[in-house]
């Protein structure tokens, strides 16, 4: 008999390995908890009624199902026989399962209220001294813009540091076309239009989208460029029938003329198409409301496509300095209204606004940025009276109906 080969051990690890590994563990576990924490006695209520709700249905859950699901396996087992202690021994599991699941989670959720009404003291103090609440952390952070902008020096305004190296294999992985024969698919024209091999994956397929409709965009190249419009139309019919895996499907099959008019607007002469300005705004922002909103998750998720290299420490990472870049922009526009030059602002902030309607969708955009501005001022200043920030949301909630 020939000897079998014998199956290589991977080498022990070393203390520091495994001393590494436990420190990630206790780092993983204590994000969850953070992440659980109410911010105060109503969150933990809310938290805990949640909790015990969700484990009273599946303890019912578990109850109506383990007797049906013995009862089935014993069935196909052993016959009648086999049914019946299949039933009986489902009928024990469920209860027993079922009352821990209940017991577990009332535990937790009066566990969760006693940790809102401790949290409630430095909820109400917190707010007074500068601070807010971080719901990804689970704690209050007091923010200091001039430390904040003196880190942020050091920091690539393109993120570069985190981003390089997926973006840079999104580009090495991006086949161009012709990489890949037309002979498996019966029309080429949406790959082509996205500049693609007809065999890209969905997440080269989002970054070619972007790409290229930045490239287009009529608020970056003119609204009179009718070349660039009409490449920017054709892009984004290409991408709502690629992106989509059973319109894709039919197209590489049948072409064009086998997708439905009320799904793509090709066979009707684009009346059912959506406008391709509203399709980029809502999927990735505009661009030149950067200073306003930055760059938005999807539009990372996209020039990357979809990269495993950019975890949630990386994303949180990049949001953080999305929302540091945002402060520091706001503080810059509210300085010369802190020195009390009313009209010097007022005159400053109309001429940006009426730049920025010159967008697409700008008016739109700009009308919701100013009720966000206006909500989260009156959230922080009622926040800071009561510690809740109820007061100021019901007076700007009833002023938005007047």
């Amino acid at each position: 008999m020939a000897d079998q080969p014998q199956q290589q051990q991977k080498p022990a690890k070393t203390k520091e390995e495994l001393e590494a590994e436990q420190q990630k563990a206790k780092e993983q576990l204590q994000a969850i908890l953070d992440q659980s924490r109410p911010k105060h006695l109503g969150y933990g209520i809310a938290s805990g009624v949640g909790n015990i709700l969700g484990a009273a249905v599946g303890a019912v859950g578990i109850v109506v199902l383990a007797p049906t699901l013995g009862l089935g396996v014993g069935a196909k087992q052993g016959g009648i026989l086999g049914g019946t202690v299949g039933l009986v021994g489902g009928v024990v599991v469920g209860a027993v399962g079922g009352v821990a699941l209940a017991v577990g989670g009332a535990v937790q959720g009066v566990t969760q209220v006693i940790r809102g009404a401790a949290a409630t003291p430095e909820a109400i103090i917190a707010p007074s001294q500068g601070k807010w609440w971080n719901e990804v952390e689970g704690k209050w952070i007091l923010t200091k813009l001039d430390e904040e902008y003196q880190k942020m020096l050091d920091v690539p305004q393109d993120d570069e540091d985190i981003l390089g190296d997926a973006i840079k294999d999104a580009e090495k992985s991006t086949k161009p076309p012709g990489a890949v024969t037309a002979s498996k698919v019966v029309d080429t024209a949406y790959y082509d239009a996205l500049e693609i091999a007809p065999d890209a994956e969905p997440s080269k397929v989002k970054r070619q989208y972007y790409l290229l409709a930045r490239k287009y965009h009529p608020d970056r190249v003119g609204k009179d460029d009718k070349v660039c419009a009409d490449k920017f139309k054709d892009i984004a019919e290409a991408y709502q029938v690629l992106s989509d895996p059973e319109l894709r499907s039919k197209y590489d099959s049948e072409g064009k003329d086998g997708l439905s008019a009320d799904r793509t607007g090709v066979a009707s002469d684009g009346v059912n198409q959506p406008d391709p300005a509203l399709l980029f705004a809502f999927l990735f922002g505009s661009d030149k409301f950067g200073d306003y909103i930055g760059r938005l998750a999807t539009a990372t998720s996209a020039v990357v496509a979809d990269s495993s290299k950019i975890g949630p420490t990386e994303a949180r990472t990049l949001q953080h300095r999305r929302v540091t870049r945002l402060a520091l922009k706001l503080a810059e526009r509210l300085a010369i209204w802190v020195e009390e030059d009313y009209d010097g602002a007022k005159a400053i902030w109309t001429s940006a606004a009426e730049d920025l309607a010159q967008a697409s969708y700008g008016t739109e955009l700009v009308h919701l940025i100013g009720k966000m501005y206006s909500l989260q001022a009156h959230r922080i200043l009622g926040s800071s009276r009561s510690g809740m920030g109820m007061p100021s949301i019901a007076q700007w909630a009833k002023a938005q109906l007047v």
